[in-house]
């Protein structure tokens, strides 16, 4: 995953660079083409390719980049700008409730679909059986803290948009495989998470930071308790940490 991104992000610069060399020989691009709107509806288009256009931060980052580009170029009045962020979330509140009722049930706890899961990059984590054995947070524009002291940890979903959320886990518990869906958007997510369970990162970033920040313990990590990451980070930031 970690060469995926950074293939992502090569790609990016490369293009850029490329146009900025040609331009030097007298080879003149569109203004537009390279505004900053433009990129966002890039990166948003990636991210939403790799996640099949399920994931909350790829929506945001379209949705943004299509309404300044529209604005930008006279598409739309320049006095719109008032209703972005009105609009913008009644956009994103309508998402999340289609994205909550079309998620798949019947989760069975099979580790070769989370795999597939990771490999495919599709969104939606599959939820049945007791609630406390999920943590769903959407922290949008505001920071929100939860514990979870489940001894049958599944994973779940979290989604933070110009905010910061924190996860205690360090009580909790888990049989077999657990798999949080993370979005995040200028944004943070700190973890809180036992020393022996192993963590394995599954997350798409760029212009981002996604560390394991927990020390080393000689209490070795116990292979049968995964906790799988996957999502998309786009200016924000994970961070994995034990007390």
């Amino acid at each position: 995953m970690k060469s995926d991104n950074q293939r992502t992000l090569g790609i990016i610069v490369l293009v850029i660079g490329t146009a900025l060399l040609l331009k030097q020989f007298g080879i003149i691009f569109p203004a537009w083409l390279f505004s900053w709107p433009v990129i966002l509806l890039a990166i948003g288009t990636i991210i939403g390719v790799k996640h099949g256009f399920t994931n909350t931060a790829s929506i945001v980052l379209l949705s943004i980049g299509t309404f300044f580009f529209l604005r930008n170029n006279h598409v739309l009045p320049s006095d719109t700008e008032k209703f972005l962020v009105p609009i913008g979330m009644i956009l994103l509140g309508a998402f999340l409730l289609v994205k909550k009722r079309t998620k798949k049930v019947n989760w069975e706890g099979n580790f070769d679909r989370f795999e597939r899961k990771l490999r495919t990059g599709k969104g939606g984590i599959p939820q049945d059986g007791d609630p406390s054995d999920y943590v769903n947070v959407e922290a949008i524009f505001c920071g929100i803290k939860r514990k979870s002291i489940s001894k049958s940890f599944k994973g779940g979903e979290i989604t933070t948009i110009f905010g910061g959320t924190d996860i205690d886990l360090s009580r909790a518990d888990l049989e077999g495989t657990a798999v949080l869906d993370i979005s995040v958007v200028m944004g943070g997510v700190k973890l809180i998470v036992p020393f022996h369970w192993d963590v394995s990162f599954g997350v798409s970033n760029i212009a981002a930071g996604v560390e394991d920040k927990r020390a080393q313990q000689v209490v070795p990590m116990e292979a049968e308790k995964k906790l799988i990451l996957t999502g998309a980070v786009i200016f924000g930031g994970i961070e994995v940490t034990s007390y």
